[in-house]
């Protein structure tokens, strides 16, 4: 049962680990799905407002004042920054109109806010009629030509396309003759996403939150199992526990009657009456012994809703003082029973039957646990008649402490029982408690003794009392 138990918590935990890396495993693709699809709606939607006759005329306007300026380059009357500072001062010229138009685009189309958009020139060669090729713009070498959008560094945005522009410009020369160039011009688009992280969260808020709630539910389900699995294989310990012990304590009983009964039948038995009166003294002892056994699991095992009180007014310190006394007298002489009782004037109902069964039941459990002084206290705290029996026995553990007041569960270090029992005194010291409304509790610690607390409410059928 132990190792079956072991496997199925290994299994239940593995597979809760299972589903948590398939989970997460899925919601991280779904990310990356989202991210992309988003990826692919934004560069749809940037080529929807970009990719139209008026951005054209824009683009043609500023391209145009910088071939109009290569006569004047071609002549040396300007050099190559200042012919692609013409380039520039005309881009950001037509940006001022072109970032209004854009932004209505992005309203207009749905872009998200954080999307932004660049235009750049990459490349700009010439090739004259002999052959020669003269690079103003390299590609991969120099920085990219911010023309039009919202500029950022291109490391950090996504290329959404690019095209090489290639046209003629004739012109005449410093020697009056006529010459032509050709303009090689590769113009590049990009876009950059601002803030990935929470543009993904608000989209995949829903999904997340269901998947935290069946993470959540999945832990609770594997925890409970794993819980009633651990306090089904309890109750089976303790039931077993519970049938070796009482099969124990009936073998002696019934073994004593088998030999006395085996001596009635004797021959010499029956022409000696002394012999035969032992031999049936001895089953009378044991039958009661047998019956007593059977009512101490049969009473012992009554829930407190089936306990039936009889109540009645007691001055408590006077009863507690009777009870100690009578237990006194069946103590060895190592033990000391110590008392400190708070006198009380007022009666409280109780069962007398009762209380006095669970203080000595607890008093028999100090004595059984190696306790050598016992200390009976009597205080009233607050709306409760408070009995505290202590003691310097054993004490309990941790593990323990949790379980004492469990049906059958009898204290065990290492799978072996030390101590005789049932495992039902404590458990019917706190029915009898309960069923008087009141509370049992104990403190312990391992070779520092014990003790238990028996709350009595002062209150309880005081209407009964008073009327």
């Amino acid at each position: 049962m132990q190792i079956k138990s072991k496997t199925l918590i290994a299994g239940a935990i593995f597979t809760l680990i299972a589903l948590t890396t398939m989970q997460g495993y899925l919601i991280f693709n779904t990310y990356d799905l989202r991210k992309n699809s988003f990826a692919v709606e934004s560069r749809m939607t940037i080529g929807s407002i970009v990719q139209n006759p008026y951005v054209d005329s824009i683009s043609w306007a500023y391209r145009t004042e910088f071939v109009d300026k290569i006569p004047e380059y071609r002549k040396g009357q300007i050099n190559k920054e200042a012919l692609i500072q013409t380039l520039k001062n005309a881009a950001n010229e037509s940006n001022k109109g072109f970032l209004d138009y854009f932004k209505e685009g992005a309203e207009h189309f749905g872009l998200h806010e954080n999307v932004l958009f660049k235009r750049s020139a990459s490349l700009i060669l010439f090739t004259y009629e002999n052959g020669e090729k003269e690079t103003i713009l390299a590609e991969n070498e120099d920085p990219d030509l911010f023309l039009l959008g919202t500029d950022f560094p291109v490391d950090e945005g996504y290329l959404i396309n690019a095209w090489n522009w290639s046209f003629d410009k004739g012109f005449t020369n410093a020697s009056g003759n006529l010459e032509t160039v050709v303009i090689t011009y590769r113009a590049s688009l990009y876009m950059k996403i601002i803030d990935w992280d929470s543009i993904m969260l608000k989209k995949l808020l829903l999904l997340l939150f269901v998947a935290f709630l069946l993470f959540v539910f999945i832990i609770t389900l594997v925890s409970y199992s794993i819980r009633n699995l651990l306090k089904i294989k309890r109750i089976s310990e303790i039931k077993t526990d519970f049938i070796n012990n009482i099969t124990h304590e009936l073998k002696t009983p019934l073994a004593t009657l088998s030999i006395a009964t085996k001596t009635l039948t004797n021959k010499y038995a029956k022409d000696d009456k002394t012999i035969s009166d032992e031999a049936i003294a001895t089953i009378n002892r044991q039958n009661k012994r047998l019956q007593n056994l059977i009512d101490q699991v049969v009473d012992n095992s009554l829930g407190y809703n089936h306990i039936n009180l009889h109540l009645e007014p007691v001055l408590l310190s006077e009863f507690i003082d009777e009870v100690c006394d009578d237990f006194s007298l069946t103590l060895p002489q190592r033990i000391q029973l110590l008392r400190v009782i708070e006198p009380s004037d007022t009666p409280i109902l109780i069962d007398k039957f009762f209380i006095s069964t669970a203080i000595i039941n607890v008093l028999n459990n100090a004595v059984k646990f190696e306790g050598t002084v016992l200390k009976v206290e009597l205080k009233t705290i607050k709306a409760y008649s408070v009995i505290t029996i202590s003691d310097n026995g054993i004490g309990i553990s941790k593990k323990n402490k949790k379980l004492i007041f469990d049906k059958f569960y009898r204290l065990s270090e290492k799978n072996k029982h030390d101590y005789k029992g049932l495992g039902l005194g404590l458990y019917y010291c706190s029915q009898i408690i309960k069923a008087h409304h009141g509370i049992i509790d104990v403190e312990s610690k391992e070779k520092q003794g014990s003790t238990f607390f028996l709350k009595i409410p002062t209150n309880h059928g005081k209407e009964n009392l008073t009327g």
